[in-house]
């Protein structure tokens, strides 16, 4: 638990688990908000959409644009942000105009995808150079997967239990607790920027830095392979579930929790394991795990053996991510780390929604089940090209 000697590390990862567990609160009642009042799988489609792709298009740019900024002063005004749209979403929540609900959505997911990025940055500046770095992603991974297993489901009881309404306003609340946590902070990095950077040219300097390192280049390459072909699952799971396999109404909730329960199994109890593996090993490893989940479930034709699959599918999710944004933050200088990190999450955004985009047009065309084999397909053909990042003249780290 080196990390958390760190007081900023500490804030940092604090308001890191809150965003994402406010994000399962604000997602379910976004869906919810839409949904009762549109009865349109269309419309809530276009909810996703626009919390994926808009932040995928400005997300970069406006990572450019802030992380000239003291994170003490950044991240409070985009969690402060943040929380007065979801109070602005409770407010209009009983009687909701689309238009301004999916516009106030794309601006929370882009402000969220910028929080992410420069809290990367952040935590990298503050310990890369005492070596705990990777450490402090491994935490941040486990609260990550705790609140990915836990957030939406307790969403779903407060909207249960309160209505809608009250969970935009606990959203607003976690992020408003967000901006107080951080804005009090006194050890909080410096930023990284000359004064007279435009956020144009800093966009230009992030990009060539990533682009001009060959094991960057190759890692984000590979990377949105593997991610949009593994989103293409998220859109027909729930049909799949209940239609393929036969399920009851609980099903999906059942593969769901399959799917948690092998995220925590890697990120909380096979941490020691997967840690001792050099990190651009794991990166093809984890989408291999992942990739074979999606073959088990591709081919399962009750629900016992579709949870199963959801768990591996789970335990390779546990620890990929993290692996791929260790291997990015080891080879990019500390000036470069927010302006990366915000391209990462801006690549991972529009993987999301392209794969999301090519599933509905697949599954309307075929089937549910050839959708997944494609998925499986091509998560282990993306595997197979991570696979070169082994090459030696990859592996160094970036050298200050």
């Amino acid at each position: 638990m080196g990390p958390l000697r760190y007081a900023a590390f500490r804030r940092l990862a604090t308001t890191y688990t809150l965003n994402e567990f406010g994000w399962g609160f604000g997602t379910v009642a976004l869906s919810l908000v839409v949904f009762d009042h549109t009865h349109s799988a269309l419309a809530t489609t276009a909810l996703w959409l626009c919390t994926l792709l808009v932040p995928a298009l400005v997300g970069a740019p406006a990572t450019a644009r802030l992380d000239r900024t003291g994170v003490r002063r950044a991240l409070p005004a985009l969690y402060l942000a943040e929380a007065a749209i979801f109070a602005a979403l409770a407010l209009v929540s009983s009687a909701p105009w689309l238009p301004l609900v999916l516009l106030l959505a794309a601006l929370d997911g882009t402000l969220a995808l910028v929080g992410r990025a420069l809290t990367r940055a952040a935590v990298a500046a503050t310990l890369k150079a005492d070596g705990q770095l990777e450490a402090a992603n491994t935490l941040l991974n486990v609260a990550f997967s705790v609140c990915f297993a836990v957030g939406p489901a307790l969403g779903g009881l407060v909207v249960a239990g309160y209505g809608v309404e009250a969970a935009l306003w606990v959203s607003a609340a976690i992020f408003l607790a967000m901006t107080v946590t951080l804005a009090t902070s006194r050890a909080l990095p410096a930023a990284h920027a000359e004064a007279g950077d435009g956020w144009l040219t800093r966009l230009r300097a992030g990009l060539g830095h990533a682009l001009g390192n060959n094991a960057i280049r190759r890692i984000l390459g590979a990377h949105a392979a593997a991610i949009t072909c593994a989103a293409m699952i998220s859109p027909v799971e729930v049909i799949w579930a209940k239609e393929v396999l036969g399920g009851s109404d609980g099903a999906y909730g059942v593969v769901l929790s399959a799917w948690g329960a092998g995220t925590l199994l890697t990120g909380l109890l096979l941490v020691p394991l997967w840690r001792r593996i050099p990190v651009v090993t794991r990166i093809p490893v984890a989408a291999a795990t992942m990739g074979m989940g999606y073959v088990v479930m591709t081919f399962a034709t009750s629900l016992p053996i579709g949870a199963l699959g959801c768990f591996i599918g789970g335990a390779g999710n546990g620890f990929y991510f993290v692996s791929v944004i260790q291997a990015i933050q080891e080879r990019v200088g500390d000036e470069y780390q927010g302006r990366v990190m915000g391209l990462l999450e801006s690549l991972t955004a529009g993987c999301y929604g392209v794969g999301f985009l090519l599933a509905a047009g697949l599954t309307e065309l075929t089937s549910v089940r050839v959708t997944f084999a494609a998925t499986a397909a091509g998560v282990l053909l993306a595997t197979a090209w991570m696979a070169s990042l082994l090459r030696a003249r990859l592996v160094p780290a970036y050298a200050s």
